[in-house]
């Protein structure tokens, strides 16, 4: 299973503290609650490429694995969909207990697990389960789009 996962190095050394820290959280969640990688798997490593998010697995002593790729364009749509949910949740005056902050934090939700089986379909091997696939995407998002810089950056974090 995987332990260790990491963001690609030139991504990690550009990005501010805050970004850093929501990667932490991302990758804690997969780490210690996710069921990621195979009996094998220690090390995830992603790296973001003009065309897909590679993701590539290692072993302990470091050999490879096994390797993944996302379309950019396949993740930009649920990033983009996700996003503008996001944003019209705090975009205007909409009372947090009313009934459309309600009906978008849904529309969320439901953005968040065609993610999911977007990645279960493009990585099949890679998570064990749907949750995981889940808290897979929320890194993922967070690797394509820099979330801590959009009104209410920390509600994909509370409702993820």
């Amino acid at each position: 299973m995987i332990r260790v996962i990491r963001i690609d190095d030139a991504l990690w050394d550009s990005a501010g503290a805050t970004r850093r820290d929501d990667w932490r959280i991302s990758i804690a969640d997969l780490v210690d609650d996710g069921r990621l990688g195979d009996d094998d798997d220690h090390l995830l490593h992603v790296a973001p490429a003009r065309h897909a998010v590679l993701m590539s697995t290692f072993d302990e002593q470091g050999a490879p694995r096994n390797m993944y790729e996302v379309p950019q364009a396949q993740l930009r749509v649920h990033a983009d969909e996700y996003m503008a949910i996001i944003s019209k949740m705090y975009g205007d005056e909409t009372n947090d207990a009313s009934s459309r902050m309600h009906a978008l934090d849904m529309a969320k939700k439901v953005v968040h697990d065609a993610g999911a089986k977007t990645l279960a379909r493009a990585a099949p091997e890679l998570a064990r389960d749907h949750e995981t696939y889940r808290r897979l995407f929320s890194l993922l998002l967070a690797v394509v789009v820099d979330v801590t810089k959009l009104p209410g950056a920390f509600a994909h974090r509370r409702h993820g």
